[in-house]
């Protein structure tokens, strides 16, 4: 019993110590954390000599689109392979044939009049000489023959009249003839240039008359991109104005660039002409470009590869396919590479500005302007503060004041 109550004694007395110090020790000194500078990533900026290309997209179209249509009336006897949608045909090519029977004979009956009116040519000219060699007897053998005045009455004592008539019946018959043939000429349905074919609207056995639609047909010779481009991207363009005086293609060229089946193809082009007017609503400036033979297969790498399926050719640059552009648009310029994340717009009538790192620690803002930006890739002007190897921050900072301390990632 005595031991139980020393350990008891000897417990007490310590949770009482404790209890004591806990009341009479003095409080710590309270001070504030040490601030922390925020972690940011950056990327070295990449100034760039050389050739500037500014960016567009656009929609395949047709440089050459017609709505065939029958000239001549009749029933449509025949039509070539090629008159289905998608049907290739080259220039030259009967696409339909119009029933020719009814034309043909008119053809005959004009030949038949033209003959005719030749006779009577003929004929008319004979008589004409008989009456100036009746004159000429006359006037040998009495001496005193009327002379001939300059007036239609005359005339007629040599039958000129008559002959000028059947002449002028000679020329009505040929001219005839001539729109005869016209008209079976036009029975035979085609289109001058390498195209394909859109649309149908008629078929073997349709009656079409004149003005009646046969089929929407387009040129495969070229085909046009309309690019349009902000005032700030079309000023970039050297002699872009002069596109319109018929440059030659090699003057402002461009590549257009489209995705197939998870391959990237290219087609060499040119700007052809800028657009007369600025689009109303975007106000921006259409600048078309053309590609020639854009139906024209080229072998590239990857088909090449023996083990690959690949592609045994580039496809077509097919119309009403969304491609990018990219137009030659200076050949010896400076210019800035940044991240596009890089890039800050914080007002929207401010001018944009990047974040700077100066001596691995300090944020310095820095205003620049703008080229353009493709995908992750935003190009500036030429700066001499953005010289080779500067440090821009990609971190997009909710906080932030020029100058302020930051630590970068290593």
């Amino acid at each position: 019993m005595k031991t139980y109550l020393v350990g008891a004694g000897i417990i007490g007395s310590g949770i009482l110590l404790a209890v004591l110090l806990g009341v009479f020790a003095p409080a710590p000194k309270k001070s504030a954390p040490p601030p922390t500078a925020p972690l940011v990533n950056t990327a070295s900026v990449d100034v760039r000599t050389g050739s500037l290309y500014v960016h567009g997209t656009g929609t395949v179209r047709p440089t050459e689109e017609i709505t065939l249509t029958a000239e001549v009336a009749g029933r449509i006897v025949s039509t070539s392979k090629a008159l289905v949608s998608g049907g290739r045909f080259d220039a030259g090519d009967v696409l339909a044939q119009i029933d020719p029977s009814d034309y043909r004979n008119a053809v005959r009956q004009a030949e038949a009049q033209v003959t005719q009116a030749e006779f009577a040519v003929l004929q008319a000219e004979e008589e004409v000489a008989v009456a100036r060699e009746e004159y000429g007897r006359i006037k040998e053998r009495t001496g005193r023959a009327p002379e001939p005045d300059s007036t239609n009455l005359g005339r007629l004592i040599f039958r000129e009249p008559q002959l000028r008539r059947a002449e002028a019946n000679l020329e009505s018959a040929r001219a005839t003839l001539d729109d005869a043939r016209t008209r079976l000429s036009r029975t035979r349905i085609t289109v001058p240039f390498d195209g394909i074919v859109r649309s149908r609207q008629a078929t073997r056995g349709s009656y079409v008359g004149p003005g009646t639609p046969i089929a929407t047909v387009y040129a495969t010779d070229a085909v046009e991109i309309v690019v349009s481009l902000p005032s700030s991207k079309a000023q970039l363009i050297d002699e872009l104005w002069s596109a319109n005086q018929q440059l030659s293609p090699s003057k402002l060229p461009a590549t257009v660039s489209s995705d197939f089946g998870g391959q990237s193809f290219t087609w060499d082009g040119y700007v052809d002409r800028v657009e007369g007017a600025v689009d109303a609503q975007t106000r921006t400036i259409d600048v078309v470009v053309r590609v020639q033979n854009p139906y024209d297969p080229m072998p590239t790498v990857a088909s090449q590869r023996s083990e690959g399926p690949g592609t045994k050719g580039r496809p077509p640059l097919s119309i009403g396919k969304f491609v990018s552009v990219d137009i030659q648009a200076q050949r010896d310029a400076n210019y800035v590479v940044i991240p596009r994340n890089a890039l800050r717009s914080r007002e929207a009538d401010a001018s944009p500005v990047v974040w700077t790192v100066v001596g691995d620690t300090m944020l310095v803002e820095r205003g620049v302007r703008p080229i353009q930006t493709v995908e992750s890739t935003t190009y500036l002007a030429a700066d001499p503060a953005l010289s080779p190897g500067t440090s821009v921050i990609t971190t997009d900072l909710r906080v932030y004041a020029d100058s302020m301390r930051v630590r970068v990632q290593q």
